[in-house]
């Protein structure tokens, strides 16, 4: 349905030694981007795959990729705990979907699958930040990617409700039965929506429905960060996912 949520292995030990935010010489980062290339080109492919995309786009966008595992080398700070491989993941994936949105012109099947990956970068970096902010044990990192994975689904229903596009890709859109129970599901999402709190509410119209980015959704709130707009969308979808279970509807 969309690229799995947890980072991409790498073959290679990941390097933390040595590599410091604002301290990255040009030898160390052109090292990371040559040890890394078949990493971004392995990312590519998988979006590709997902989206349905046409190989002619693949250069471009591994060069956008390449360009985000550029700046990633250059901010990464092995001191605060975390991998290369983890860091350098989400910002090459955001700068490959960045590309794709600005360069393709786009399927309703590409485009769904496309927002649910933006909606799961941004659960996935909420959820990075928290684990920071409270220090969380490794065994519960796994638990936090399921949680991830599991709004992630949420999202991907959620477009499909606000833009027509069948939730299950491989059934025939020709199909009867299949068209009413989809129409079906849509109705139930956007009634699942509805119950939510004002603010949460307005955050999946505006993000869903509108296209908004969280930034620009944060813009129309006087007073709320980026941040606490993404927790507020986090909240959301964790609200919808028991909602939609009461209707029957599981992500």
């Amino acid at each position: 349905m969309y690229e799995n949520a947890s980072e991409p292995r790498h073959g290679r030990g990941d390097r933390k030694e040595g590599v410091q935010a604002g301290h990255n010489g040009l030898d160390e980062r052109n090292a990371l981007v040559e040890e890394y290339l078949t990493f971004v080109e392995g990312l590519v492919s998988r979006l590709m795959r997902a989206m349905g995309l046409p190989q002619r786009h693949r250069e471009d966008f591994v060069a956008a990729g390449l360009l985000g595992l550029v700046e990633a080398a250059g901010r990464f700070d092995a001191g605060r705990g975390s991998e290369f491989r983890s860091f350098a993941y989400l910002r090459v994936r955001g700068a490959v979907i960045d590309h794709i949105r600005a360069s393709c012109e786009l399927s309703g099947h590409a485009y769904q699958v496309l927002k649910a990956l933006e909606s799961a970068q941004e659960l996935r970096t909420q959820s990075l930040e928290d684990r920071r902010s409270r220090r969380s044990s490794p065994s519960g990192h796994a638990a936090e990617g399921i949680e991830v994975l599991s709004k992630s689904a949420v999202a991907y229903a959620i477009v499909g409700a606000a833009h027509g596009q069948p939730l299950y890709v491989n059934e025939s859109p020709s199909d009867p039965e299949r068209e009413i129970s989809e129409k079906q599901t849509s109705e139930k999402i956007r009634a699942a929506i509805a119950t939510l709190p004002e603010k949460e509410r307005t955050i999946v119209e505006q993000y869903y429905f509108n296209d908004l980015t969280l930034s620009e959704v944060a813009k129309g709130y006087s007073g709320l960060s980026k941040s606490w707009v993404s927790r507020l969308h986090d909240r959301a979808l964790s609200m919808l996912r028991e909602r939609l279970a009461e209707r029957g509807i599981e992500g």
